[in-house]
């Protein structure tokens, strides 16, 4: 068969099936198909709509909480970071303050 001959026969029964179709879905049965098809479609969507909304206000809550949370690590380690601070220079100024005796006093008690 002619590649032409092949194309006209696919055109004939692509045309036959979209009559068939149209005329299916045009009859009162049709009609009442795609009714139903369209409420289907209408409860599938709002439903979807639903689902997304929960998991958008699911994220936002979590992002919330880990904002939150990095907050309190933020303002611990501050804490923490200022005290060790505290404390080293608590041991610089003892040091200093011995360093300040040895200087005064010419030794540093410290047997050899």
């Amino acid at each position: 068969m002619k590649k032409s001959s092949k194309i006209a026969v696919v055109a004939g029964l692509g045309a036959i099936a979209g009559g068939v179709a149209g005329y299916m879905l045009n009859s009162d049965k049709g009609r009442e198909q795609r009714q139903r098809a369209g409420d289907v479609i209408k409860e599938q969507s709002d439903k979807a709509k639903g689902l997304a909304s929960d998991i958008a206000e699911k994220a936002k809550s979590t992002a919330s909480d880990i904002s939150s949370k990095a907050k309190q690590v933020m303002t611990s380690a501050s804490n923490k970071t200022e005290q060790v601070k505290e404390n080293v220079a608590d041991g610089v100024d003892q040091l200093k303050a011995k360093a300040e005796r040895i200087g005064t006093n010419g030794h540093t008690g410290i047997s050899a």
